[in-house]
């Protein structure tokens, strides 16, 4: 009878235990997603190209991003994300296993969270959220009309919760160097702010961005940038201005960058895009340049479109400036050269 007693003892610990195990499996969550963006290029530059590339309106990807409940309302999160270059099977970001997203932290609802890792820049955030193309294919961003930088290694990230419609969020990156110099690009002594607020049709974002000289013979570079954007149901109108000081560190290299668009959706499976981009520089006609694009983008699932892009550039006398995609190159162009695009293509999320 002692030894049934122990049994059943041994059983029920067993499937407690069990039980156990399943719920704290049932309060974490991994996910697999990914982007699959090949688009076909017809460009003229210096030369009249054809060429199939990846990432048009968005960067190839490949993603793993999670969750795990730590109870009170506290989630551990993580997120590892690698570009890929559809067109040829290459890994994209230098190569980079998980150039893309490599952080984890934690966050709640109402302290907001904490991460750090390789991760995106709020000034980058902000830009991509209020960018009619999305900082993809048509957009004055990346052809870096409108200077972004997109990430920051060694970074520590803050996002307040929501209140009021207004969201904050502060990065550091840092480049871990000497006193003597800071590294320069994704390793860049970088400190950001930034916040949107929403209400509505109606929503706007500042962000305020310092990354430090790349040597001592450079300067500080410093970005402010302003948004806005408004849903009129019929259309959304977006747009940008920012200020530019001591760009890439070069003293007294300031210029005013600023882009306009318009999203008119067109039935339920159709939206027409149409923005302008352009930089004036201080003191130099010759560094100015602007862009029109105009797309369309044909809905076929919620998770696969089609597109298509115009896009012009006139190229200052001293401006090199091509039709740059999310992650694909535009055509080859000599300063002062314009530069002409169609981009055609497929985006398939997962």
């Amino acid at each position: 009878m002692q030894r049934n007693t122990h049994f059943v003892r041994g059983t029920a610990l067993a499937a407690i235990a069990l039980a156990a195990s399943f719920g704290a499996q049932a309060q974490s969550s991994v996910t697999l997603y990914g982007i699959v963006d090949v688009f076909v290029q017809y460009g003229k530059g210096d030369s009249t190209t054809l060429a199939v590339q990846s990432g048009g309106v968005s960067s190839s990807r490949l993603g793993f991003k999670g969750s795990e409940d730590l109870g009170g309302g506290l989630k551990a999160n993580f997120q590892l994300e690698q570009g890929i270059l559809a067109d040829t099977g290459a890994l994209g970001n230098g190569g980079l296993a998980f150039g893309r997203q490599a952080w984890v932290g934690l966050s709640s609802a109402t302290w907001g969270s904490l991460s750090a890792g390789r991760q995106t820049i709020p000034q980058y955030d902000i830009l991509d959220a209020f960018d009619t193309f999305g900082t993809g294919v048509g957009s004055s961003a990346s052809s870096s009309i409108v200077s972004t930088t997109s990430r920051a290694n060694n970074s520590v990230k803050y996002r307040s919760p929501t209140l009021g419609g207004f969201t904050g969020v502060a990065l550091v990156g840092m480049g871990e160097t000497t006193p003597t110099d800071t590294n320069s690009g994704d390793n860049a002594n970088v400190y950001s702010l930034g916040g949107t607020y929403a209400a509505g049709p109606f929503s706007a974002g500042l962000a305020l961005n310092v990354f430090k000289r790349g040597t001592n013979a450079q300067q500080d570079a410093r970005y402010a940038l302003v948004t806005a954007s408004y849903d009129f149901g019929v259309a959304k109108l977006s747009g940008a201005v920012q200020k530019v000081r001591n760009l890439a560190g070069t003293e007294a290299s300031d210029r005013t960058e600023a882009m306009v668009g318009v999203n008119v959706p067109v039935g339920e499976r159709n939206i027409v895009s149409v923005a302008m981009g352009q930089v004036r520089t201080n003191g130099s006609d010759a560094l100015n340049a602007r862009q029109w694009s105009l797309g369309g983008t044909h809905l076929l699932s919620k998770r696969t479109s089609l597109y298509a892009v115009l896009g012009h550039i006139d190229n200052g006398a001293a401006t090199s400036y091509t039709t740059t995609t999310a992650t694909g190159a535009g055509p080859v162009t000599s300063a002062g050269q314009d530069v002409h695009s169609l981009q055609v293509g497929v985006r398939h999320a997962f």
